[in-house]
C-alpha cells in the first residue's frame, strides 16, 4: 500500500471517529434530560435562603423536565467554591448552580475569583429577587436605624454584624451601612445566612444582614430594622427601608441559574422555561412569600443583560466605598 493510500485512510479513519463523537454528543443532548439526575449546586449552607429557595423551584422543575434535580450545598469562599465546581463540570445540562448577586461581588471583593463569572458560566434564567433584612436580638437596646447607629457611635469598633461570608449581598450591606452611617463595626462572615442568624439570636453578635431573617423577625426571635431595599418589602410593610434613614442606600439581593459555559443553547432555553414555569406554582410562591422574595422569571438574554448591569453598577459602587479586596 503507498503512503499517500495509507494517509487517505488515516484521515478517514479519523473522519469517521469525529463524527461517531459528534453523533453521541447529539444523541445525549437529544436524550437530555432522560438519562440521569440534575445536579442542581447550591453554593452556601443548608436551612439557608439559597438552599430553601433551590429546593422549592428544584423540586418544582423536576417535575416540568420529568427528572430528579438533585441539590447538594457546596458552601465556602462567599459562593466561590460551589460556583467553580459547576465551572468544572461537563456542559451537557446535567449540572446547574443557583447563584446570585454574590456571583458578581466576588470580583470586587477577591483579587483572585476562582473563575470568571462571564466567560465561564452561561447566564439560565433569574429566579427572584429579595431583600436583605437588618435585624437584632431582643437584648440589643435599638429599636431603630437611628438608634442602631448611634449605639454604634457611641460604641465604635465594639459591635458585631454577622454576613454570609465575604462577597456575599448581606457582607455588602454590611459593609455599605458602616460607609453611609459614618460608624466602625465588625464584618463577621459566616459560611451561610442561617449559622449568621443563629449568631445574632445567641447574642455572639450585635446585629445580622440576611435575607432568610423575615421568619425569625416574624416569630419574634429577632428584631427586624430594616430591609436594604430602596423601598419597603410588600411582604413586610411594617419594617422601614434602611433608606428612610440613609437616603440611596440600596442593596437587593437576586437569584439566578447559571450553567458551565459551553451548554447548549437548546439545554439552557429548556431549563429557562423549566424555571419559568416552576415559578407559577403556588406551592413555589408560597415559599417565596415566607422567604419575603419577588418572583423575576427572565430568558437567558434577558438574564445575561441584566447580570452585565449589575456588574457595572457595582464596579462603580465598591470603587467608591473603596473595597480592600482579599
Amino acid at each position: 500500500m503507498s503512503r499517500q493510500a495509507e494517509q487517505v485512510i488515516r484521515l478517514g479513519t479519523s473522519m469517521a471517529l469525529a463524527a461517531a463523537c459528534i453523533l453521541a454528543s447529539l444523541s445525549a443532548y437529544a436524550a437530555w434530560p432522560a438519562d440521569k439526575p440534575i445536579r442542581l449546586i447550591v453554593p452556601y449552607a443548608a436551612g439557608g435562603a439559597t438552599d430553601i429557595l433551590g429546593r422549592a423551584v428544584g423540586n418544582q422543575m423536576a417535575r416540568e423536565l420529568k427528572q430528579t434535580i438533585v441539590v447538594e450545598n457546596k458552601p465556602g469562599a462567599g459562593s466561590m467554591l460551589g460556583s467553580q465546581q459547576v465551572v468544572r463540570s461537563a456542559p451537557d445540562g446535567y449540572t446547574i448552580l443557583l447563584g446570585s448577586i454574590s456571583n458578581v461581588l466576588n470580583m470586587y471583593f477577591y483579587k483572585d475569583p476562582l473563575y470568571d463569572l462571564r466567560k465561564d458560566l452561561k447566564p439560565v434564567a433569574q429566579i427572584v429577587s429579595v431583600p436583605n433584612f437588618l435585624a437584632v436580638s431582643k437584648s440589643v437596646p435599638a429599636k431603630n436605624v437611628a438608634e442602631l447607629i448611634a449605639l454604634a457611635k457611641q460604641k465604635p469598633g465594639q459591635l458585631s454584624c454577622a454576613t454570609s461570608g465575604v462577597g456575599s449581598s448581606p457582607y455588602l450591606s454590611c459593609e455599605l451601612f458602616k460607609v453611609m452611617a459614618g460608624i466602625d463595626l465588625i464584618n463577621t462572615p459566616f459560611k451561610g445566612g442561617a449559622p449568621a442568624i443563629q449568631s445574632a439570636i445567641g447574642n455572639q453578635t450585635t446585629m445580622v444582614f440576611a435575607n432568610e431573617a423575615w421568619p425569625y423577625i416574624d416569630s419574634g426571635q429577632l428584631r427586624g430594622l430594616g430591609v436594604t431595599t430602596a423601598e419597603r418589602s410588600p411582604y413586610s410593610r411594617d419594617i422601614p427601608a434602611i433608606s428612610e434613614t440613609l437616603p440611596k442606600y440600596d442593596v437587593t439581593a437576586w437569584y439566578g441559574f447559571w450553567v458551565p459555559a459551553r451548554t447548549p443553547d437548546k439545554i439552557t432555553s429548556a431549563l429557562s422555561k423549566a424555571a419559568a414555569d416552576a415559578l407559577q406554582s403556588q406551592e413555589v410562591l408560597n415559599t417565596l412569600k415566607q422567604l419575603g422574595a419577588t418572583p423575576k422569571p427572565s430568558d437567558p438574554q434577558q438574564f445575561a443583560d441584566y447580570v452585565n448591569t449589575e456588574i457595572d453598577r457595582w464596579a462603580a459602587i465598591t470603587k467608591e466605598m473603596n473595597i480592600q479586596a482579599k
